[in-house]
């Protein structure tokens, strides 16, 4: 009887090691700060001036990731939009007017546009939206992070705000933090850090969208020849059913729309015409041409035929957004005097964006990540040491006093 109870006790105590085990996080080893000044942000709602901002950012950021590419692009401009507005609001000087002129607004509006259109997207029914924003910071600088910068990103973005070392456990964080906001479709961001890294800001988003009139998967023919620009076919699942009755068309290509449940998400496919290639219709989006399309739409009943597929995608932005008008803040001369106390300096070290989209018969699920890697422009202030001469040497006990010393000649 004895043994059993033995083994009974062993057992549940090892039940309970493992359970303690697989409740472990990442983030168990960093503090979460206050960021939120809990004040009531100015809202600003969607007009023409936010809608033009925007947009010329979204498609000259798909051009400048499209073009040239050999494989597929999807990124998401409202994630890599969001995460540079926040830390605009930290930029002073010529890095502050590169940002700004990039983002095509100031920071008071762009924030107060941007947090009612968070509240509006999150908003919706029939289809679920989530977008969260953080940042973490150098666990030996968090006292330093200047306080209206951090309530303007807890009050207007929502952003949670860490502390941690910037070592392994905090990679780990981080990458457990963009999973989790992600439902776990970007399980990881970003692939290291070091000691030289400041903070990092991040914003995640998802969609899980279904079709107002799903595709019926009968109709649905396997084997479907995909032909490629470069010559060479594969073969696909295509989907066939009907889209919104909106048939668009110009010079360059023909499209059409298909609505998701609640009609505020909609899916515009555009089709180069033959003899157009997919670069020269990415090189000619524009608000103006969208819109255009849109308004000089012909009702007709459209029937789509589209293949199902998954993508994700990755790419590192700091080309593409130094071309684009923002190489300041990439270099040691970026001003972002609004993030710290004193003098201490940081740059951009690295804008990484991910995404991930699957499309089938019911609908379409989406998510995006971008982290902007903060790293200081030159190191904190320290000491040094270089044992390169005759030295002595110690080892010593909990009073200090030496219980070996010696001297290495």
């Amino acid at each position: 009887m004895r043994k059993q109870r033995k083994r009974l006790l062993a057992l549940l105590v090892a039940l309970v090691i493992a359970c303690t085990a697989c409740g472990s996080s990442a983030m168990d080893g960093v503090t979460e700060l206050t960021g939120s000044s809990d004040g009531t942000p100015e809202l600003r709602e969607m007009d023409d001036t936010m809608r033009s901002a925007y947009a010329a950012f979204a498609y000259n950021l798909f051009a400048k990731c499209a073009i040239g590419e050999d494989k597929s692009c999807l990124i998401s401009p409202y994630s890599v939009y969001s995460v540079l507005s926040m830390l605009a609001n930290g930029a002073g000087g010529d890095t502050a007017a590169q940002m700004n002129a990039l983002l095509g607004l100031t920071d008071n509006s762009r924030n107060a546009y941007l947090a009612a259109w968070k509240k509006q997207l999150t908003g919706s029914e029939g289809t679920e939206f989530t977008d969260s924003n953080a940042i973490f910071v150098r666990k030996d600088l968090s006292k330093s992070v200047r306080k209206d910068f951090l309530s303007v990103c807890g009050d207007y973005y929502r952003a949670q705000v860490f502390a941690a070392e910037m070592n392994e456990d905090a990679l780990n964080a981080i990458n457990e933090w963009v999973s989790e906001h992600t439902k776990k479709r970007i399980p990881k961001i970003l692939d290291r850090l070091d000691g030289n890294t400041a903070m990092v800001l991040l914003n995640a988003i998802t969609l899980d969208a279904k079709w107002s009139l799903p595709f019926e998967e009968y109709k649905t023919t396997k084997d479907t020849s995909f032909y490629h620009e470069d010559g060479t076919v594969s073969k696909v699942e295509m989907l066939h059913g009907d889209a919104d009755s909106l048939y668009l068309e110009n010079d360059y290509l023909t499209g059409c729309v298909k609505s998701y449940d609640n009609g505020e998400y909609r899916y515009i496919a555009l089709l180069p015409k033959q003899g157009v290639s997919l670069e020269d219709v990415v090189s000619k989006l524009s608000p103006e041409m969208v819109d255009g399309l849109l308004k000089n739409a012909e009702k007709a009943s459209v029937l789509l035929s589209i293949p199902k597929y998954s993508c994700e995608y990755e790419k590192e932005l700091n080309e593409v957004l130094s071309e684009l008008g923002m190489g300041n803040a990439f270099t040691n001369d970026a001003d972002f005097s609004g993030l710290f106390d004193g003098r201490i300096d940081v740059h951009v070290d690295e804008v990484i964006h991910k995404t991930q989209l699957t499309l089938d018969a019911e609908g379409t699920t989406a998510a995006a990540a971008t982290a902007v890697v903060m790293k200081l422009s030159m190191a904190l202030a320290g000491k040094s040491i270089k044992l390169d001469r005759p030295f002595v040497y110690m080892i010593v006990d909990q009073n200090n006093l030496p219980m070996f010393i010696g001297t290495n000649r």
